[in-house]
């Protein structure tokens, strides 16, 4: 019986108890901090998670606090993380290593038997959630009977339908009968389908998952305040009954299948189970439904739905940080202030973000004067667009929007550390042009940072530094980046790392890729849908592309890349079948990734499938894609062997 690959060990979250003394008089309560023992921060940080030995422990503080609560020396016992992280549930670098159904029933029943065992204390029970609480974590927290959650928290959420498996430590019970089941559908399906969403704090607050949203400064003090205040009976917090939810339950379901249908065309098995989960919530005992979480997940546990899934995560996560090709932080110089040269789409984009996240001053220079209006007034309305998103306030917006600068001259930019070349082409004499004359009032060290449809080699070519050119684009989902393309062709180290840098510093992943004109993602991206259209109508792309169920429908992606003149229009074969449409750009896109990493441009076929989970384009249960082209068989008759390694 296989148990785990030799390289998997497993990070042990160790509980750590101590007494607070309540305010007020309140008494003792037991509170268990859950410590990984890693770094907040930096490379070697990595999520507070469970495996066998970190339930075993918690099980072990249990006993103590179980005891200790029958004696009443105790009052309450609360759970709390550290830094920014609550807890994100089963440790997945040993689920890879699970291929036995039988071990996989035993590792989820252990972990809902220490979890459930915060419900059944005899005294108060809380969840303090101080930072992200996803998965397994979120299941912990429910079964305590109060929470407080920190506003500071980024991300609350039941993903385990995006990753191929169901809530089975608890919360395919407890959520409905928390939330009630239209509510339960939210968290359980509807977000995990929509491009894996997660709930912000407020937006779990309103959800019902947490009594209390309270500042992150002081935010154990605040919390342990809060459950003195429940204990002494200042704070009453109510629970509507399971009749208080009977009429919703039919309208719940029929929602609920409505997205399986939509979002999975019945392909993809995780979904459906969860559906049916919920379907049981509705009669069953708790016994019955946890036993039958437990069941359905460790039978997902073993499809290749599941393990495409973990191998997707696990990319999204770790291939950026690990690339063999990856800047070099230490040799990075500092970047306090950024120009924008042009008003390319993309490099208006970028220097968005730039200031959404770094709130460091931009200078940009048009030298038509009307146009560097409209590229100024642009910035300031995607400003806008991220604070109508949630991503920052409009008061931020508004201080975001007072560090940019503009002109017509070159000189604009000259006291900058960094300057986006964002020159939308068609012009490569006046482009060139310019860049020769920013390249004379920059200083030495300023990096250009070339954004745009031309390699970076060809953009250099006519300047008296090209060493100091670094290629990068934008992979985004939907209109937000999911991660960056990063060229680095004949820069130097440290105008390498100096780029790496600054992307590491907006919180996206960084893939470094080999010169190439424009976007890498763009180029997959018109690959497939190119040669979708060799063999289907536009109109009928959708259908076409059901058995994969992309989470953004190809005739939208279509209809945006024709718009950015990046998709020609093609007459179809009228004679292909959907089957064969299908077939036809899998092939596509299985020899091109092949292409792209025999010329050097991709290191190998999984910085295709980061791509492409970053574009949000394509779900984890492809792998990317190349999971899914191998195990196909497509991959084989497309390039006479595996994508790499068969998963």
């Amino acid at each position: 019986m296989t148990t785990q690959r030799p390289e998997a060990r497993e990070t042990v979250t160790t509980p750590r108890p101590r007494d607070v003394q309540l305010p007020d008089g309140a008494g003792t309560l037991f509170l268990i901090t859950l410590d990984n023992g890693l770094p907040p921060l930096g490379p070697a940080m990595r999520p507070t998670t469970f495996g066998p030995e970190g339930l075993d422990l918690l099980d072990a503080v249990l006993d103590e606090a179980a005891a200790r609560a029958r004696t009443g020396d105790i009052a309450a016992v609360a759970v709390t993380g550290t830094a920014f992280m609550f807890s994100t549930g089963a440790d997945l670098a040993l689920a890879a290593g699970v291929t036995d159904r039988e071990e996989a029933v035993r590792t989820l029943r252990r972990g809902h038997q220490v979890f459930r065992r915060l419900g059944d204390l005899p005294v108060p029970s809380f969840a303090f959630l101080n930072g992200v609480t996803i998965g397994g974590g979120l299941e912990l927290a429910l079964h305590c009977g109060y929470r407080t959650l920190s506003r500071g928290a980024p991300a609350v959420a039941l993903p385990e339908c995006s990753l191929g498996l169901v809530p089975a430590w608890g919360g395919a019970w407890l959520a409905p009968r928390l939330l009630g089941p239209d509510k339960a559908v939210t968290l359980m399906l509807e977000h995990p389908l929509s491009a894996r969403r997660m709930l912000s704090a407020t937006e779990a607050h309103t959800l019902g998952l947490a009594d209390v949203l309270l500042e992150p400064s002081r935010f154990l003090d605040r919390s342990l305040a809060w459950a003195a205040g429940v204990l002494r009976g200042q704070h009453t917090v109510t629970r509507p009954a399971p009749e208080a939810f009977a009429d919703q339950w039919d309208d719940a379901l029929a929602r609920a299948a409505g997205l399986v249908e939509t979002h999975t065309h019945g392909v993809v098995p995780a979904p459906r189970r969860a559906l049916e989960l919920l379907e049981l919530t509705r009669t069953a005992t708790r016994d019955e439904v946890l036993t039958a979480a437990e069941e359905a997940a460790a039978d997902l546990f073993v499809t290749p739905e599941f393990r495409s899934s973990l191998y997707a995560f696990q990319l999204t996560q770790k291939h950026a940080e690990t690339h063999p090709a990856r800047p070099d932080p230490r040799l990075a110089r500092p970047v306090r202030s950024v120009g924008l040269i042009g008003d390319g789409e993309h490099g208006l984009r970028l220097a968005a973000l730039l200031l959404e996240k770094l709130r460091v001053p931009v200078a940009v220079c048009v030298p038509d004067p009307v146009a560097c209006d409209v590229a100024t007034g642009e910035l300031r309305r995607l400003l806008d667009e991220a604070a109508a998103s949630g991503r920052i306030s409009a008061a931020d917006a508004q201080r975001c929007a007072e560090r940019i600068s503009g002109g017509t001259a070159v000189d604009v930019v000259a006291d900058t550390d960094a300057v986006v070349a964002a020159l939308p082409g068609g012009r490569p004499g006046e482009d060139d042009a310019v860049l020769r004359q920013a390249e004379g009032v920059v200083s030495e060290d300023c990096v250009l940072l070339a954004v745009g449809s031309r390699t970076v080699a060809d953009l250099a070519a006519g300047l008296k530094h090209p060493s100091r050119v670094v290629g990068l684009s934008l992979i985004t989902a939907s209109s937000v980046p999911g991660a960056v393309e990063l060229t680095r062709a004949g820069a130097t180290d440290a105008a390498y790392a100096t780029a790496g840098a600054l992307v590491a510093r907006l919180g996206l992943p960084c893939l470094p890729v080999g010169d190439h004109p424009g976007s890498v993602a763009d180029r997959l991206r018109t690959t497939f849908l190119g040669a979708l259209l060799d063999r289907a109508r536009e109109e009928d792309l959708d259908t076409v592309c059901a058995p994969l169920a992309l989470p953004t429908p190809p005739s939208v992606l279509c209809r945006r890349l024709r718009r950015a003149g990046s998709l020609a229009h093609a007459a179809p074969s009228p004679a292909a079948t959907a089957r064969d449409a299908l077939d036809h750009a899998l092939t596509a896109l299985a020899r091109d990734i092949g292409a792209l990493v025999a010329e050097g441009t991709l290191t190998g076929p999984a910085d295709a499938d980061l791509m492409l989970l970053a574009s949000g384009e394509w779900p984890l249960h492809l792998g990317g894609i190349t999971p899914y082209l191998n195990r196909s068989g497509i991959a084989v008759r497309s390039t006479g062997g595996d994508l790499g390694e068969r998963r």
